[in-house]
């Protein structure tokens, strides 16, 4: 079947590799997919579990909105409105 599917260098331990990373990346942590392969260490788990670019893009993005963009104004509480539009004039 590997032969028919034109797969060079392929070996059944590689799948282990693939879920893996599948498994990380649809949400398990590291901890249970170190129990699922009978890990002793989870720096192994780690050099099976690669995580995709896209994968890898998505966590960066949940940063995204932690802070206004730059060319928003800041935003003023309803207090500090108040106190600006009767504060007197200097000129």
């Amino acid at each position: 079947m590997v032969t028919k599917a034109g797969l060079q260098d392929f070996r059944f331990h590689d799948l282990r590799h693939t879920a893996a990373s599948h498994m990380i990346m649809r949400g398990a942590s590291l901890k249970d997919v170190q129990e699922l392969l009978g890990h002793a260490d989870i720096k192994m788990t780690m050099r099976y579990a690669h995580l995709s670019p896209a994968h890898l893009r998505a966590t960066v993005d949940r940063l995204d909105g932690i802070t206004p963009a730059p060319s928003a104004a800041p935003v003023q509480h309803t207090a500090q409105r108040k106190v600006l539009k009767s504060a007197p004039s200097v000129a």
